[in-house]
C-alpha cells in the first residue's frame, strides 16, 4: 500500500518542468534499488552529522545538493503529472466543491498577475460576512491521512505521528498517484513549482549569502532532504516485509 510513494518525483532544489508520464499512470524508469539505496544512505549520513562550523556551510550544502541532484536524475521520468494547466482543471473543481457542500457563489477564481491565482469577489461582500465555507470532508487531514493507505505505515513511524506537516506531504503524494482518489479535483489545481528557496538553483542562492536568511536556507534544505532519505528507507523496508509477508 506504500508503494505509490516511490513513484512520487523528487522535486527538491530544481523546478520541475518535464512532463514525463499521464496522470494514473504506473513509473516506468528502471532503476537500480542497490545504487539508490547506496545513494539514498550517503545522503541521509550526510545530512545527519552536525552543523558544520563558520564558513564551512556552503561546503555542506553543495555536497548534500550534489546528491540530491543524483538521485533526482536516477528517478527521472517516476513522476506523475497531468494533461495541460492547472486552470484547465479550475471549472472541475468548483463543481467538486458545489457537489460536496462547499460555498461556490459570490466570488470567482482569477489569475492576479505576480501575485498568481486567488479569489476575485464578483458582488459586494459587507463586513462580518459569511461568504466561503469548505466542509470538514473536502480537507485532507491527518485524520484522512491516518484512514488512508498510510494508516499502517503511521501507526508504525514515530515520526509520522509527530510531525503533521509530513503526514500530509505522504497523503498528498499518495492520492495524487490514485486516478481515482476523491480529492482529484482538488490535487489537479496545484501549483506545479514554487519560488521558495527550496527550489533555488544554485547560482540562485549564492545571491543570499552574507544575509541572514542564508543560515535558513541551508537548514531547510538539510532537513528536508534528510526527511526525504529518511522515508526512502522506511518505505524500502515496508515494501520488502509486505513482500516477504506474501
Amino acid at each position: 500500500t506504500v508503494c505509490c510513494l516511490i513513484s512520487s518525483s523528487w522535486k527538491m532544489g530544481k523546478k520541475s518542468r518535464v512532463k514525463t508520464q499521464k496522470s494514473g499512470t504506473g513509473a516506468t524508469a528502471t532503476v537500480s534499488p542497490k545504487e539508490m539505496l547506496n545513494l539514498i544512505s550517503e545522503l541521509l549520513q550526510k545530512c545527519s552529522s552536525p552543523t558544520p562550523g563558520p564558513g564551512k556551510e556552503w561546503e555542506e550544502y553543495v555536497q548534500i545538493r550534489s546528491l540530491v541532484e543524483k538521485i533526482r536524475k536516477k528517478q527521472k521520468g517516476l513522476s506523475v503529472v497531468f494533461d495541460g494547466k492547472r486552470d484547465d482543471y479550475f471549472p472541475e473543481l468548483i463543481k467538486w466543491a458545489t457537489e460536496n457542500g462547499a460555498s461556490t457563489e459570490g466570488f470567482e477564481i482569477a489569475n492576479f498577475e505576480e501575485e498568481g491565482f486567488g479569489l476575485k469577489a464578483t458582488r459586494e461582500i459587507k463586513a462580518e460576512e459569511l461568504f466561503l465555507w469548505v466542509p470538514r470532508k473536502l480537507l485532507m487531514t491527518v485524520e484522512s491521512a491516518k484512514n488512508s493507505v498510510l494508516g499502517s505505515l503511521y501507526s508504525q513511524d514515530r515520526i509520522l505521528q509527530a510531525m503533521g506537516n509530513i503526514t500530509l506531504a505522504f497523503h498528498l503524494l499518495c492520492e495524487r498517484a490514485n486516478p481515482n482518489s476523491f480529492w482529484l479535483p482538488y490535487i489537479q489545481t496545484l501549483p506545479s513549482e514554487y519560488d521558495t528557496p527550496l527550489y533555488f538553483e544554485e547560482d540562485e542562492v549564492q545571491y543570499l549569502q552574507s544575509t541572514q536568511a542564508i543560515h535558513d536556507v541551508f537548514s531547510q534544505y538539510k532537513n528536508t532532504a534528510r526527511q526525504y532519505a529518511y522515508f526512502y528507507k522506511v518505505i524500502q523496508v515496508s515494501i520488502l516485509n509486505a513482500i516477504y509477508s506474501i
